[in-house]
């Protein structure tokens, strides 16, 4: 969180459309994660921050590029996270991961699983945790990642 808050807007200095994209996607969901184990003022601090570059991508998408809708997902679902609207949550980690498969985004279905399992752990859901941590697994080998940390994702209690 601190090198994303330290850099500023890193994408005036990107020069390549995808960079920008993900560095943008991946710098709303740091926030969001962090307003999540935040409270008070430095909770609503992250929560403006991730709803400012929430709108960054929403822009994307209303003109068009339809390569940024799965992000939206994700990061609508952790805003109900946030939020505490647990059907909300639900039915946009659904429309991540259906998104994803669509469009052919295999790193991103394994991500949306990674999150939906934290959510569904937290909640004590555990069987639909240990669901989606197991397709994350799957997902994340399809993809090509063989890390340690993949390995561990057949733990069911990883999360």
């Amino acid at each position: 969180l601190d090198l994303v808050q330290k850099a500023g807007d890193v994408r005036l200095f990107l020069s390549f459309r995808f960079a920008s994209v993900r560095y943008t996607f991946l710098e709303a969901l740091t926030y969001l994660k962090a307003a999540q184990s935040a409270s008070g003022w430095k909770k609503r601090q992250m929560k403006k921050s991730a709803r400012e570059t929430i709108q960054i991508i929403k822009g994307w998408a209303k003109n068009g590029n339809v390569n940024v809708v799965h992000h939206l997902y994700i990061l609508e679902a952790e805003l109900a996270v946030l939020n505490g609207k647990s059907s909300k949550a639900k039915e946009k980690f659904n429309d991540a991961i259906v998104t994803s498969s669509r469009n052919g985004f295999i790193h991103d279905i394994a991500l949306a699983h990674v999150l939906a399992s934290a959510y569904f752990k937290v909640q004590g859901d555990d069987d639909w945790g240990n669901y989606h941590i197991g397709k994350s697994r799957i997902f994340y080998e399809e993809w090509g990642c063989w890390s340690e940390q993949v390995k561990q994702l057949k733990s069911p209690n990883v999360m």
